[in-house]
């Protein structure tokens, strides 16, 4: 009799193991699928870092140097994968976003970037001649119509020509490898001529590309 009394004791304790077990079997697959899960989106993320600092990348100038003018939606969701909510911030800036990766893994490069700031000077042309501080791909050149300014040169190279005088702004093609100097041939007097050169100015600056 006392043994069949305590079968009903041993099937409640053989349900609760029972349910114990199941609920730890799901609690780890979920724990399986959770960890599966960030380390793709974790590999994601890497990837589209990797790929956005790339020397082949639309976006920098070389590798880890971010051209600051690509730096916007268009140039950057290329390298996003469709299937994922993305976020990428470059020294904190968000430069591309959809919708919400808040929760996926965040993954961080560091990069530089660079940026051409305009530079406008009026050189003084006692001697016709200036030296551009810091080398630049081009310039803007702002003559006078009674400068009396018939040729300009480039490291000796002509880059405007007028027998009857230059006149205008125009905009001239430079070495980005040397520093340019610029000669003016004529009788510019202080104030007729201004030069507008662009100069790369760089800045360290983390990119981060969160994943979802």
């Amino acid at each position: 009799m006392r043994g069949q009394a305590n079968l009903p004791a041993l099937a409640l304790a053989l349900l609760v193991v029972t349910t114990v077990a199941g609920l730890s079997v799901t609690i780890a697959d979920s724990a399986f699928s959770t960890a599966q899960r960030d380390a793709s989106e974790r590999a994601t993320a890497s990837a589209v870092a990797d790929r956005l600092v790339a020397a082949d990348s639309p976006l920098p100038e070389r590798r880890n140097v971010l051209n600051a003018s690509r730096l916007d939606e268009s140039t950057v969701s290329a390298t996003v994968p469709d299937s994922v909510d993305a976020r990428i911030t470059v020294a904190g800036k968000i430069v591309y976003e959809r919708g919400d990766p808040s929760g996926g893994p965040t993954v961080r490069r560091l990069t530089v970037v660079a940026e051409r700031q305009p530079v406008t000077i009026e050189p003084p042309l006692a001697f016709g001649t200036v030296t551009l501080p810091r080398r630049s791909p081009r310039a803007t050149i702002s003559i006078d119509s009674d400068s009396d300014v018939e040729t300009v040169r480039a490291n000796d190279r002509v880059v405007l020509y007028d027998a009857e005088g230059i006149n205008g702004t125009y905009d001239v093609s430079l070495s980005r490898y040397e520093t340019t100097t610029l000669q003016f041939d004529g009788s510019p007097r202080e104030g007729d001529v201004t030069v507008t050169y662009y100069p790369r100015q760089t800045t360290k600056a983390i990119l981060e590309v969160t994943v979802e």
